[in-house]
């Protein structure tokens, strides 16, 4: 069944129920100055709920077009990350404006989803506000849903608010299950099934409107409605995966039109990258419908949130390589899924298209400096969150919002700190640049486009020489640092994952400056960073060296890398793209598209092809061409990277042929050795090998060699022999624990005799026992003990470890008449600790001086 036809049936449905269509109502919520946007069915009617207005019919149906990316309801950094959550979606919903209630409401929905729609009843279960048993009688006792799937929920559940002021009431809702291949191993069902979030999914919700908040006297306060009314809202998005058997919305006919353009634009597979494509697909919806109910783009309240989402998706054209404004050529593909039900936006599509392509040029233009800046930071990240103050630069000076840093650092498994960025954004401050940062600020950034305008791109001779004869331009203090601006030189600007090159600066046969940094903040220009050149004088002559020892360490990790990544190919698939790399004088890292850990085996695999590549001597060439020629060759190009017409493309013949800027050996045999130190997660479907080549691997191999050697005196055995050696310590190991482990319990079991002597009689034939059992005690093999003595027995163990003492309670299964996990808790609570468990068995901790108290609330409860 077609979206569309879905509209149709509930439109028709309602109407024959009496109900009158009632038209979506703008985006832009009307006369409600506490929605940013329409974000469900009833904003419209909210004067009907609250008795300020009266409607000319009490039953309304519609179809309503709502955004939720700000504010309270917001969505947005969800969006592409799971199967449901969207910015733009419709909402079908049917209203009583104090007509009818609780029973209507619930048979309406209950006949409209098993008859019209034909949905099996057992795919469908419900939930209801704790206090809400009417509503409950009326599933189970008007539409026969078993009370086993009929579930109470709290506040946070069941209880629906509008905003934080405005109609409110108890709700009910009614989950589908897309089936046990659906489950979340990690879901808590023990108490609630529905707990399984990915399982059981939420598709209608039932607001009983029964109150208002209001504002008064700065305090938020509730009260009654004049007449009860009924809210409903089913999500059109997961009504039509049911329908249509997709476990995902993006599945649909909603989005796939749009998905499969996008595919066909950008020549990627969306199984391959799903996550990009389903943010476009979903943030083109929702520009476009903002767009033409009359948003347009700009730095604050909703304009600012639509340029939010276009930049998030231009982000995501990006790493699909789509490098021209692209976004606006997805709007045929918004219309032929929601042109139908909204026509009003569609005759504004125009305006949309104009709008999105200048969002979309404007953000292009900053966007790869922004990128380049916050990936260098990540680079250097400590720990796994970063600075306000880095995100708030990138906002103010590149225009990135700092919720697109969030989407960034979420990808990576990092976090932000938010209050630093809100700290910053309150006092406006320019973030201090450090001390070992030669990255340019946003103030110096004018100062270096205003420089290479004046003298022009800085000619680079560092692939043919280490030394030149220079003039310099420009000399702009910067901090404790000059930036030093040459016409030409033989350093190496950071680029391309590489380090910049270090060196001196000679006057005659003399050192008269160090060069500590080389950067490229403006394209084509160069600029070294030094400490020490205060008697350096603009327009004179200067020799340039670049630390050549350096140099050539770097040259061979970079030549490592491009083999690095041509044997992954060769091992796990042509899947494998760089994601990202880092090469100095002292190690090489790679990033790459990789869904699961390499193997050790195909590591091992990897690195001897790499080696084999360096012992065949051959020879590297680098040659300038255009970039037709080099796609032509069969270049891998850097994935979401822009080229040039002309391209230099790194060609190591029989094995590797790449794009590429950076330095390189001249011959694979100079690289000597190459060995990779690790391989890890960096992100959802991104790994991580960090490896050494040249000196560092001989250092390395030299230090495990050590190791090696050590063990071997240790263990007075040669060679292979050590790792048998090793794995027979550890059996043997294992084997002696086993035997103490054996005896402790023999010995605990020969006490435990004693322990629980002359347990007391409970009611029947059931027994009960309190002990206290020595530190370091398995409470539950004596609980199991116990119990195997006396199959009809209640046991509570209690062991003190020094100011804890943890508590376990025990009866046979199958005892109805005693629930150890909720005796524990509530006795546990009032003691100060807490605790838990099955019904046979709970355990928890409380402090020793409670002991006492404990036992005597528990034998209580067993009386």
């Amino acid at each position: 069944m077609k979206a569309s036809d879905i509209r149709t049936k509930f439109s028709e449905f309602f109407i024959s129920k009496g109900h009158e269509k009632i038209d979506s109502s703008p985006l832009i919520p009307q006369n409600d100055p506490t929605l940013l946007f329409a974000n469900a069915g009833m904003n419209q009617f909210k004067d009907y709920f609250t008795g300020a207005a009266k409607a000319a019919n009490p039953r309304a149906v519609t179809v309503q077009k709502c955004v939720r990316a700000g504010g309270k309801h917001n969505d947005l950094e969800n969006v592409g990350f799971t199967a449901r959550h969207h910015t733009f979606f419709e909402m079908l919903g049917n209203f009583s404006f104090g007509d009818y209630f609780k029973k209507e409401a619930i048979s309406y929905a209950w006949e409209f989803l098993t008859k019209e729609l034909g949905i099996d009843k057992d795919k469908l279960y419900v939930t209801v506000h704790e206090s809400d048993q009417e509503a409950a009688d009326i599933w189970h006792q008007q539409e026969g849903v078993p009370r086993e799937r009929i579930f109470f929920l709290g506040d946070k559940d069941n209880f629906w608010e509008m905003g934080d002021t405005g109609p409110c009431g108890p709700c009910s809702e009614i989950f589908y299950d897309h089936g046990p291949e659906h489950s979340d191993p990690n879901a808590d069902t023990s108490k609630l099934i529905l707990n399984d979030e990915v399982r059981y999914v939420e598709i209608w919700n039932l607001v009983f409107m029964q109150f208002e908040k209001y504002m008064e006297d700065g305090q938020i306060k509730r009260r009654s409605l004049p007449k009860p009314s009924v809210d409903t809202g089913a999500g059109l998005e997961r009504i039509a995966a049911a329908m249509t058997g997709n476990y995902n919305n993006y599945e649909t006919l909603l989005f796939q039109p749009i998905i499969q353009e996008l595919s066909r634009m950008s020549g990627k597979k969306y199984e391959n990258h799903l996550a990009n494509m389903r943010i476009v697909a979903d943030h083109v919806r929702a520009a476009t419908m903002l767009i033409t109910d009359g948003v347009i783009p700009s730095n604050e309240g909703r304009g600012y949130v639509l340029r939010r989402i276009i930049r998030r998706g231009v982000r995501q054209l990006e790493e699909l390589g789509l490098t021209e404004p692209s976004m606006h050529k997805l709007i045929p593909q918004v219309w032929e899924i929601l042109g139908e039900e909204y026509p009003e936006n569609m005759r504004n599509s125009s305006l949309a298209e104009k709008y999105i392509m200048l969002e979309e040029e404007n953000f292009r233009r900053t966007l790869s400096t922004g990128l380049d800046l916050l990936n260098k930071e990540l680079k250097g990240l400590k720990g796994d969150t970063l600075s306000g103050e880095i995100a708030f630069k990138l906002y103010d000076t590149y225009g990135f919002p700092m919720d697109l840093t969030e989407v960034i650092l979420r990808e990576k498994n990092l976090k932000l700190d938010t209050d630093g960025f809100e700290k910053c954004m309150e006092e406006q401050k320019e973030r201090s640049r450090k001390a070992s940062d030669f990255s340019a600020s946003g103030e110096n950034q004018k100062v270096f486009y205003d420089l290479k305008d004046k003298f022009g791109e800085t000619e680079f001779l560092g692939y043919k020489s280490l030394t030149a004869e220079v003039k310099l331009l420009a000399k702009e203090k910067i901090g404790e640092y000059y930036a030093l601006i040459f016409d030409k030189t033989p350093f190496y600007g950071e680029g391309g994952g590489q380090a910049g090159d270090s060196g001196e600066i000679l006057g005659g046969d003399s050192i008269i400056a160090n060069i500590l940094d080389t950067q490229k903040p403006v394209d084509g220009l160069f600029v070294h960073y030094s400490k020490d050149a205060d008697g350096l004088n603009v327009d004179h002559h200067y020799t340039l060296k670049v630390n050549a020892h350096q140099r050539n360490l770097t040259a061979r990790n970079h030549t490592a890398t491009h083999l690095l990544q041509a044997a992954l190919i060769e091992v796990l698939g042509d899947h494998i793209k760089q994601a990202g790399s880092a090469v100095a004088q002292d190690r090489l890292r790679f990033d790459f598209t990789h869904p699961e850990a390499v193997k050790k085996s195909e590591l091992r695999k990897v690195e001897r092809i790499v080696n084999e590549q360096i012992l065949k001597g051959t020879d590297v060439c680098a040659e300038v061409m255009s970039k037709d020629k080099a796609m032509q060759k069969g270049a891998m190009a850097l994935f979401g990277e822009k080229y040039g017409d002309e391209v230099r493309v790194i060609d190591i013949p029989g094995f590797s042929v790449e794009f590429c800027g950076g330095t390189h050996v001249s011959n694979t045999s100079e690289i000597g050795l190459f060995s990779i130190i690790s391989e890890s997660s960096l992100s959802a479907g991104v790994r991580r090998i960090e490896a050494v080549a040249s000196n560092g691997a001989f250092d390395r191999v030299s230090k495990r060699m050590e190791t090696l050697d050590n063990l071997e005196a240790t263990l007075k055995v040669k060679g292979d022999d050590v790792v048998g050696r090793v794995e027979q310590f550890m059996k043997d190991l294992k084997d002696k624990q086993k035997e103490i482990d054996e005896l402790k319990e023999k010995l605990q079991a020969q006490a435990s005799g004693d322990l629980f002597a002359n347990p007391e009689s409970l009611k029947g034939d059931m027994v009960f026992k309190a002990v206290n059992a020595p530190d370091g005690s398995d409470l539950r093999k004596l609980g199991d003990l116990f119990i195997d003595k006396n199959p009809k027995g209640v046991v509570l163990i209690t062991s003190v470890k020094g100011d804890k003492a943890s508590v376990f309670l025990k009866t046979f299964k199958g005892n109805k008449d005693i629930n150890c996990s909720n005796i524990l808790k509530d006795v546990l609570d009032a003691n100060g600790g807490r605790g838990g468990g099955k019904p046979d068995m709970a355990q928890g901790s409380v402090d020793p001086d409670k002991i006492s108290a404990v036992e005597t609330m528990v034998r209580e409860n067993l009386q």
